[in-house]
């Protein structure tokens, strides 16, 4: 595995640190912890795409657009169906983010990522460095 794989493997394992620990955070005022959590998942869901094609470029697999990467990833093992699902709408929902700013959707998505998206990150970055072990 080359230095430039390793160093994404390193900033995609702290960046789902990050969000989990924003996820932790409690009750803050105004919706603080929501906030942070929605910046936190921003910033993974960017880096999960650009891991998944580097991972697999390693593997001989050429794939450019973030949802390429993540079907890519299923059918190499690297994910399962369901966590492939998953990233797919993480990856809807990062999009939709930068656009919707409504309190609703905010929620909705606060409300996804602390029970869908952070344990799938979490998956993915322990697949991940497992797979960097064994090299």
């Amino acid at each position: 595995m080359d230095i430039v794989t390793k160093r994404i493997i390193a900033r995609f394992a702290k960046a789902v640190l990050s969000l989990q620990s924003a996820l932790a955070l409690g009750e803050l005022p105004e919706h603080a912890e929501r906030d942070a959590a929605l910046l936190r998942f921003e910033l993974v869901a960017e880096l999960m795409p650009k891991l998944l094609r580097r991972v697999l470029a390693e593997r001989g697999a050429d794939v450019s657009l973030p949802k390429d990467a993540v079907r890519a990833a299923h059918t190499a093992g690297l994910v399962s169906e369901q966590d492939a699902t998953v990233l797919l709408a993480a990856i809807d929902d990062r999009n939709r983010m930068v656009h919707d700013y409504s309190e609703g959707f905010a929620e909705g998505l606060f409300s996804r990522i602390k029970h869908d998206y952070a344990p799938a990150f979490s998956r993915l970055a322990g697949v991940i460095q497992k797979d960097q072990n064994h090299d």
